[in-house]
């Protein structure tokens, strides 16, 4: 058995072992009031996008946020290759436990008829530090997108769904607290998929910070 994996053997067998004595006693989290996120940044403006309630249900989310933000083209610049529109979703859980956390992409999509093309981590340069986010390049007949998601909570951006697992066990037995936020931002790919890419990273650093604002500390 290789390094790489011997470890994410433990670290799972640590989380599944660890996770049967979480405490069933957590202190209430009050689900944050995703929609004081503004509705205009930097110049991309927003609208509601929302979810059916049977889906919603589904998720077992306790808050969410799904938008569209829209941009026009900066006037007299002919290279603004930028996508014109961007998906936002943020999925707030106030507790996790077996059968009841955070809903990964890299399950959903491919369960909802996206194929991953390409999966890798980019890091988006934050004012406190460069973080790593997930991307994923996805396509559906002739659509493609890219995914950029995270895990975010008590100030921190996490990529890597067995980190987000440690850190959700570690605040359950220091704080008494398993609450966590997921933020998917789409972008459609209309031809230049690096284009796209920058869109994504770019409104990621507006965005994480203000979304960070209205958590639960």
């Amino acid at each position: 058995m290789s390094g790489a994996r011997y470890w994410t053997v433990i670290l799972l067998l640590l989380a599944g072992a660890l996770g049967a004595a979480l405490p069933r006693a957590q202190a209430p989290v009050a689900p944050p009031q995703l929609q004081r996120l503004p509705q205009e940044i930097d110049g991309w403006t927003s609208e509601e996008i929302p979810i059916e309630p049977r889906l919603v249900e589904a998720s077992k989310v306790d808050a969410y946020l799904s938008r569209v933000y829209r941009h026009a083209p900066a006037p007299m610049l002919n290279n603004d290759d930028r996508p014109g529109e961007l998906g936002v979703y943020v999925g707030f859980y106030g507790t996790q436990r077996a059968g009841d956390s955070v809903h990964s992409p890299k399950n959903c999509l491919p369960g909802a008829g996206w194929q991953p093309v390409r999966a890798a981590r980019i890091a988006l340069p934050l004012a406190g530090g460069a973080a790593l986010a997930n991307l994923y390049v996805v396509e559906n007949e002739r659509q493609r997108f890219i995914v950029l998601y995270w895990y975010q909570s008590h100030g921190r951006i996490i990529a890597s769904e067995y980190r987000a697992k440690l850190y959700t066990l570690r605040d359950a037995l220091v704080l008494g607290r398993t609450d966590s936020t997921l933020v998917r931002i789409t972008v459609p790919v209309a031809g230049d998929e690096a284009a796209a890419t920058r869109t994504a990273v770019t409104f990621a650093t507006l965005f994480a910070p203000r979304l960070e604002q209205v958590l639960p500390r």
